[in-house]
């Protein structure tokens, strides 16, 4: 799109927007004679039209359409005039519309003539009619079959429909009276021809009809058509026609023949003379008009002849089928690709977004013919320069609220012509999204046009809210904002769009908002004008005055040339006095237009309604067009989530067998059949005006302007539910493409469903009934990715639109996850058609309904990616495989999904992902909106899966993650309430008018009032006393509740709420629980007291305990019957333990005090499965095994930091935490006591913390509901880390383990496999340097203070640990036999690995040493030289010495040539060094630039290419065979490089590309692949992290240790191969390690072995 056409979009200015319409289908008129080439016509629909609609689909992304306009028809209908008429329609339209060739015509040697006029002036036919008696011809056929009508302006005779006079015409019942009929009408047709064709001639020759009125009786359809299409056009249109002329000499000889028969002979060569003359009309334009086209223009004409010698035989005929089939595929590809504009470029989804709206807004807007007097109303609004509250428009149904504002919305730059307005316009309905959805789109496009910086992909409605408002005051009176807001009772009940919470309460003065409402849907209306109390800020439409529906009446009939007769005129009066709506006279012109000056009109001929005049409308298009077509093409224009496209309704209707049957030939049963286009064009034709052609993401769909149609709709055709589903089925089918490329579609003809639609030939058929076929309705191919061999791939955009609609809408709620919404495919096409946003919607909508946890997860990662998907769609597959397989355990049904994006990541990328550390877990955050009015008081958890709120205004609020929206309002009765309390699946609420009433959370039902006495008296005055806490039995017959600062517990019928008794005890209740059998309950009390009551008996006594601490309150008082042990918790931490094995006489068998620990308890959590206790206190966190009665562990607050919050997980291997004043949640393992995670709220003030089944939700003091799963949690939990940032990683040659240094004294091993940690080698000291043998089974370690260790790697056994001077590093040699521990200060030893024992000393210090391939020398710098130390003696065997003051800065050895070493000077220059001949090659001088940084110096192992250096941004990569340097360009610092050892690729980690974004994927560095040869780069992937080492193996894998101590494995690869197919086998088969615990493998106490210093003794 052109930039200014979308500026003057974006800011709403329509004058500037092309009113030309995209155009999305190529659309042929077939011009044709009904009679002639029909096998070519066969041939041609069969085996050309499905190829090339494939190539305009696949390469341009347009559909394509030949029509066929008598194809469908019933052969006797197809000369009426009417039928020419529509015919004529439809190549108007295909000339006006289509999007490339447009017209095509098949001339062969046959002709039908000319018609019977339809419609004759009334001069005109009163002349014929006296002509004819003075040629002594019968007037008496005319007179009966054409009548006068008044009603036409100018009045005419018109031919009477057949069905007026022959009333068994189109008889599906009565066989034989059809038959009459017929051969009756074909009678009349064929003596008026004769009459018209001698009379008119007649006329013609005396001079009283002039020729140009005479030729409607003479011409043919072919030449009607013809000369319509060519005649007097532009050079562009005739070069989108085409014409092929087929000549057959032999058949023009024998008609030539005929041309001496008498002209008016009435024996049977009559109709030969007929067609004769036809002929010649139709030689003469083929012979004649043609040619003169062709000369004056490039109108494609082909002409083919027969042989005459053969004579017109089968084989000629298939012969030239097969050539005309040939040529035409040809000729349409050759005009297709010079025509046709591509459609393929999707627009950015805000453009997209606001040019829907706009074509809405043009379609309602013509829509507009009555004038307003609220027009004045809105220009007076929009022109003051003080208003603070929008303008509110309402209006009952078909009012014309939406046509009247996008009628205002077409005028404000005309009204403000002073300024410069910026209009958002928004029609909100069911297909526009929800509130987010709405809020987004609408900041974006105010950002855009008042420059802003882009609104991000916000899962925050909150900060949508506020980016709004900051928007609107970025406005100015030069720059005015008209927001206009269609509709807002329709939006989607998400996110409570309709309590209006997210309008501001006041605009600032440059701000002009309109906003539609019905008056009483979901009153919001009354909330409106609660929220904005100016009364003259309210305009209501109603009806208009009957004057005006007569006059819009008048005008609609005066432009179809009709008017009524002033009797008529009654009728429509007096409905008008029942309704004027602008569509209800829409309706009525439809009525009344069909009416003749005879017609007999009573008040039972207009309908009284809208309804009902739709439904008479339905009704009268049924009786024309059919029952079968009008119900389905309707039902499923309908059902469409937001319209269809011409083409996909014909072939819906082809894919329904129920429909189909309709058009299946009466003898042959065909393999390959579809509804006629032509017959759909049709009906189409007749719902112009109620069904119009909106824009939609590059196609134009069909939808209807009032939403009353398909009120209607469903009404008479879609109030089954079955019938709804099949049809959602049928549609999801071709959107799906079960049926596309040739598969046919079973089909089984039962009795009963022939003889419904084929009774006329049911007898036809030879095969008895039911019968199987298989049937093609040749269906277009259904790919998520258009691709060709020449353009680059497009979103099949109708597609991802519908499919996931109907499937939802068909029950098939599997299929639609499993083959949609978790399929690459899918989520690739939504992309690259610019639906991130819609994507992530689809997503989150769907997880109410299935696949909760899977779909989320998606709908997180992609939204923490939208910056980046929005603008690299391709990077899609490198994000999944980061964000997602920390989780892929936990959600195995996502592992399809994820090979397909390692199938579909492989193909662009030679980088995946092996394992990935990155563990940010997906959290879903709503907001009560009503908080803003009114704050939370109580939250409540529940154990039905909900949380319940309490405002303070009293209102009570529910929320659930499978709530759509997430809240629901529970007291809309008006009931205020206090409090409440939980238990089971049942509520106990307190109202502010002292009640209890009890809700059933499963049923969502409000059961009754409890009654139970809960008052005091004092004096005259009544204090409600709040209610303390609410149990019920586990039998569920019992309730029990007590209340603040009372010293009973109030007993009550769960069934009918009536009162059981009291329990009195001793002190103020704080807590009970009953037994399992609900025979006792227990009471906890103020003062460290327990009292026991017997429920069978009457609530009797049973015994009381207390303890020695007073003043301690009871908290949580727990039992285990299987022990008969009862225990309580304090509001101390104090625990006390009693056996109750004999209930009257409880015994004190454990007590754990602390009476100096006055930290009080915030909350307490058990486990009765996992015996685990959790008390969290504000400054610690206590973990008890209430098996053994032990304290397993102890958590401290973070210095400085309070707990508020805590609790176990389900499986209570973690414990999550929050902090006072803190917006994130921490996560500790309980086993390790690692804090793993943090989980941010948002909010510093957490109001609650709920565990809520597998969620875990936060709720905080602005509303926020933060929600997590936690299965995820626990996965990200388990993610590997060795706490600290990782030093260095140590790989072997077969890749099957690695490990980790950071520093500490533990080295950690890791699973390559499964990329978790299995386990780790505990040394005394810290570890400073490590060596791993090339075959992986030995590990070299040493300590800071000296000691070396030697670790089998499999056993873990400490094999020798050496006691020795401190080791600055390690070698191990390539065969794996020696050890070369050099010391800086002392000599270094070479030693045997196995056995420690020393096989020679070095003498001098060695840096950067290395040991040669064949494991001779140790190669190292010593001071300005490169010394080669034999290994044997330890004697420096090899010297390498530069000149003057130059010294050696970097070397490599040569793996696949073990004598030569490369290394470079100081000086600048490369050198190769042949180490056993001692000869020195020179090779290349770098440059200056090429010589910082050279630590980074590597080279590949055969010599060939080798990364030099680094300077920031730039390496520096030599060819050493070309002696060419290359310097290749990072998009950030390089922080990390390896050359891998084969020379073929360049790893390095670089900062990202500097960017606005503050995500992981913008802010992190990224792990790049180069490929050397051609420096092309062909991976990247996103850490995500910050990457502290990387190591590259010999296999290809690629490891990257990280700041947090955790590891990511990448490798290289272009197929899936072994490595990550091995890797993906894992998934969902580790269950077992995800919970195992880390072997430890000790080193020894003491060392085995002491090396003395300077001594060869080996003690």
């Amino acid at each position: 799109m052109d930039n200014s056409i979308r500026k003057a979009l974006l800011s709403g200015d329509f004058s500037r927007i092309p009113s030309e319409t995209i155009k999305s289908c190529i659309k042929i008129f077939l011009c044709v004679d009904p009679q002639d080439s029909q096998s070519e016509r066969k041939a041609l629909r069969e085996t050309v039209y499905p190829k090339i609609r494939e190539y305009c689909r696949s390469n341009y992304g347009v559909e394509f359409k030949v029509i066929d306009g008598y194809e469908g028809f019933d052969p006797e209908d197809v000369l009426d005039c009417k039928f020419r008429q529509f015919r004529l329609k439809l190549l108007e339209d295909c000339i006006k519309n289509s999007a490339g060739p447009c017209f095509v015509a098949l001339i062969g040697e046959q002709s039908s003539g000319p018609c019977l006029p339809q419609e004759i002036e009334v001069l005109e036919f009163e002349e014929i009619l006296q002509m004819s008696q003075q040629e002594g011809v019968s007037t008496r056929i005319l007179e009966r079959w054409y009548h006068r009508d008044e009603n036409a302006i100018q009045p005419a005779y018109f031919l009477w429909d057949k069905r007026d006079l022959l009333c068994n015409y189109y008889s599906q019942a009565d066989i034989k009276a059809r038959e009459v009929d017929r051969s009756e009408w074909q009678e009349a047709f064929q003596e008026m021809k004769m009459i018209f064709d001698a009379v008119v001639s007649r006329c013609i020759q005396k001079g009283t009809i002039t020729p140009e009125r005479g030729r409607k009786y003479f011409t043919s359809a072919l030449e009607d058509e013809l000369r319509f299409a060519l005649e007097n056009r532009p050079k562009e249109d005739l070069q989108r026609c085409l014409c092929y002329v087929h000549n057959i000499p032999i058949q023009s000889q024998q008609e030539e023949k005929m041309t001496q028969k008498s002209r008016l002979s009435p024996d049977p060569e009559l109709q030969m003379y007929h067609d004769l003359k036809s002929y010649n009309m139709m030689r003469r334009l083929r012979d004649e008009f043609l040619p003169s086209i062709v000369a004056s223009s490039q109108l494609r004409v082909y002409t083919s002849n027969s042989d005459i010698r053969q004579g017109n035989t089968k084989e000629i005929r298939k012969e030239h089928t097969e050539g005309l089939c040939n040529h035409f595929y040809s000729d349409m590809l050759s005009m297709i690709d010079a025509l046709v504009t591509r459609n393929t470029q999707h627009l950015d989804s805000l453009t997209e977004e606001v040019l829907q709206h706009a074509s809405l807004c043009n379609i309602y807007a013509g829509l507009y013919r009555i004038e307003c007097d609220e027009v004045e109303k809105v220009k007076n609004y929009l022109s003051q320069k003080e208003t603070k509250y929008p303008l509110i428009v309402s209006g009952g149904p078909c009012t014309g609220k939406t046509v009247f504002l996008a009628h205002c919305a077409k005028q404000v730059h005309s009204w403000l012509n002073g300024c410069d307005p910026v209009v958002a316009v928004r029609f909100l309905r069911r297909d526009t999204g929800n509130l987010k959805q709405l809020l987004s789109g609408i900041c974006q496009q105010l950002a855009v046009n008042y420059n802003y910086p882009p609104v991000a992909c916000s899962n925050d409605i909150g900060q949508l809210k506020e980016d709004l408002a900051n928007l609107f005051r970025a406005s100015s009176l030069q720059h005015p904002l008209v927001l206009i807001l269609d509709g807002v009772d329709q939006m989607a009940h998400t996110y409570e769009a309709q309590s209006m919470w997210w309008l501001p309460k006041t605009l600032p003065p440059s701000v002009k908002l309109l906003i539609s409402t019905a008056p009483k849907k979901y009153a919001v209306l009354q909330t409106l004008k609660t929220l904005y109390p100016d009364q003259s800020q309210f305009l209501e439409m109603g009806n208009k005055e009957r004057k005006d529906g007569s006059k819009m009446l008048t005008e609609l009939l005066l432009a179809s040339k009709r008017r009524i007769t002033s009797g008529q005129q009654i009728y429509v009066n007096e409905a008008l006095k029942g309704c004027t709506l602008p569509l209800y006279v829409e309706l009525l012109n439809r009525e009344v237009f069909h009416w003749h000056s005879q017609s007999d009109v009573t008040e039972e001929s207009l309908g009284k309604s809208v309804h009902e005049s739709i439904e008479r409308f339905l009704h009268h298009l049924e009786m024309k067009h059919g029952t079968e077509l009008v119900s389905k093409a309707v039902a499923y224009l309908t059902i469409a989530k937001s319209g269809i496209t011409e083409n996909e309704l014909v072939d819906i209707l082809s894919a329904d067998n129920n429909f189909l049957l309709r058009f299946l030939p009466n003898k042959d049963l065909l393999y390959k059949l579809r509804v006629p286009d032509s017959v759909v064009e049709n009906l189409l034709l007749d719902l112009k005006s109620f069904l119009v052609k909106r824009y939609l993401m590059g196609f134009q769909v069909l939808c209807w302007t009032n939403r009353h149609f398909p009120l209607v709709v469903y009404k008479l055709y879609l109030s089954g539910e079955e019938a709804r589903q099949e049809m959602h089925n049928v549609t999801s089918s071709y959107f799906s493409g079960r049926w596309a490329c040739g598969r046919a579609k079973p089909f089984v003809i039962s009795q009963d469903l022939f003889a419904q639609t084929k009774a006329l030939v049911a007898q036809a058929f030879q095969n008895p009934l039911p019968l199987k076929i298989y049937i093609d309705s040749q269906q277009p191919s259904q790919p998520w990715l258009f691709s060709s061999h020449y353009f680059a791939k497009f979103a099949n955009v109708r597609k991802i639109n519908e499919l996931p609609f109907h499937l939802k809408a068909s029950g098939r709620l599997d299929e639609v996850c499993r083959s949609t919404l978790m399929c690459l495919g899918f989520h690739q096409a939504m992309l690259k058609a610019g639906q991130l946003t819609n994507l992530i919607s689809e997503l989150e909508e769907t997880s109410l309904l299935a696949f909760g946890k899977e779909l989320r997860l998606l709908a997180s990662i992609l939204s923490s990616a939208a910056c980046l998907l929005q603008t690299s769609p391709a990077d899609l597959t490198a994000v999944i495989q980061t964000k997602l397989l920390p989780f892929l355990d936990i959600c195995p049904s996502l592992l399809n999904y994820v090979k397909q994006i390692y199938q579909e990541g492989l193909r662009n990328s030679a980088l995946a992902v092996l394992h990935s550390s990155v563990m940010n877990v997906p959290s879903t955050r709503t907001l009560l909106s009503a908080v803003e009015l009114s704050p939370i008081v109580t939250v409540i958890e529940t154990q039905y899966g909900k949380i319940i709120m309490i405002l303070e205004n009293g209102t009570l609020w529910a929320w659930s993650e499978n709530m759509s929206g997430g809240f629901k309002l529970m007291n809309s009765t008006g009931i205020k309430f206090s409090g409440a309390k939980s238990a089971g699946h049942f509520l106990l609420l307190s109202t502010e008018c002292n009640r209890l009433l009890l809700y059933n959370l499963s049923l969502s039902l409000l059961l009754y009032e409890v009654n139970v006495h809960r008052s005091v008296i004092h004096s005259t005055v009544e204090t409600l006393e709040q209610v303390k806490g609410f149990v019920i039995s586990s039998t569920s017959l019992y309730g029990f509740v007590w209340f603040e600062n009372m010293s009973y517990v109030g007993m009550f019928d769960l069934s009918t709420g009536s009162q059981l008794g009291q329990l009195h005890c001793q002190h103020d209740v704080m807590c009970l629980s009953c037994s399992s059998d609900c025979r006792y309950v227990f009471c906890g009390q103020q003062e460290s007291t327990v009292t026991i009551f017997d429920i069978h008996e009457g609530g009797q006594h049973v015994a009381t305990v207390t303890s020695d601490l007073k003043r301690t309150s009871i908290l949580s008082l727990l039992h285990s019957e299987p022990e008969m042990e009862m225990f309580w918790v304090d509001n101390f931490g104090n625990i006390f333990v009693w056996d109750i094995e004999t209930i009257s006489e409880p015994q004190l068998i454990k007590e754990f005090c602390n009476p100096e620990d006055l930290d009080e308890v915030i909350t307490i959590e058990s486990s009765a499965e996992k015996r685990i206790l959790l008390l969290c206190k504000r400054e610690h966190i206590v973990i008890w095994d209430t098996f053994s009665w032990m304290i397993m562990d102890q958590f401290k607050a973070p210095r400085n930091s309070l707990f508020s919050h805590a609790m176990l997980s389900n499986n209570c291997d973690i414990i999550i935490a929050a902090l006072e004043g803190c917006c994130f949640l921490l996560v500790w393992k309980r086993n390790t006591g690692q804090c793993v995670l943090t989980l941010n709220t948002g909010h510093d003030q957490i109001l609650k913390l709920v565990k809520n089944h597998t969620t875990l939700v936060a709720v905080t003091a602005n509303g926020f509901f933060t929600s997590w799963d936690l299965d995820l949690v626990l996965s990200a939990s388990l993610v590997s880390k060795t706490g600290l940032k990782i030093k260095a990683v140590l790989v072997t040659a077969q890749g099957k383990h690695f490990y980790t240094v950071n520093g500490t004294d533990v080295i950690f091993k890791w699973n390559t496999l499964t990329g978790r940690i299995e386990a780790y080698f505990e040394h005394e000291d810290l570890v400073d340097s490590s060596a791993l043998t090339m075959t992986g089974e030995y590990l070299v370690t040493s300590e800071i203070s000296g000691d070396i260790y030697v670790w089998n790697t499999e056993t873990g056994e400490n094999l020798h640990r050496i006691r020795c001077d401190h080791v600055s590093k390690l070698l191990v040699t390539p065969n794996s036999h020696f050890v070369v521990s050099l010391c800086e200060n002392n000599l270094s030893r070479v030693w045997k690995l196995t056995k420690a024992h020393i096989v020679c000393y070095i003498h001098p210090y060695l840096k950067n040493a290395i040991i040669t391939p064949e494991s001779t020398f140790v190669l190292g710098h010593h001071e300005r030289d490169l010394l080669a130390v034999s290994l044997w003696s330890g004697c420096v065997s090899k010297r390498f010495s530069c000149a003057s003051q130059s010294e050696v800065t970097a070397f490599q050895a040569l793996p696949d040539y073990p004598d030569y070493v490369v290394l470079i000077t100081s000086s600048g220059y490369l050198y190769t060094w042949n180490v056993a001949e001692e000869t020195i090659y020179q090779q290349v001088k770098l440059p200056e630039n090429c010589l910082s940084q050279l630590e980074v110096f590597q080279i590949s192992s055969d010599g060939r290419y080798a990364v030099i250096s680094v300077d920031i941004m730039t390496i520096n990569i030599l060819d050493t065979l070309n002696g060419s340097l290359f310097a290749l360009r990072a998009k950030g610092p390089v922080l990390y490089i390896t050359l891998t050892a084969d020379g073929s690729y360049v790893v390095f980690i670089c900062d990202a590309e500097q960017c606005s974004c503050s995500c992981d994927f913008h802010a992190k560095p990224v792990l790049n692949v180069v490929q050397v040869s051609d420096m092309e780069n062909i991976g990247q992937c996103y850490l995500c992290k910050d990457p502290s080492t990387m190591t590259v193996s010999d296999n290809l894998n690629v490891y990257v240790g990280f700041e947090d101590g955790s590891t990511g494995i990448y490798t290289i690869a272009n197929t899936v191969d072994g490595t990550i197919k091995s890797c993906l086998s894992q998934i969902g088969n580790n269950d077992s390690c995800l919970y195992s615990e880390h072997k430890q493998w000790l080193g020894k106490e003491l060392p085995n072995i002491t090396w003395r210093v300077s001594s060869t003794e080996l003690l």
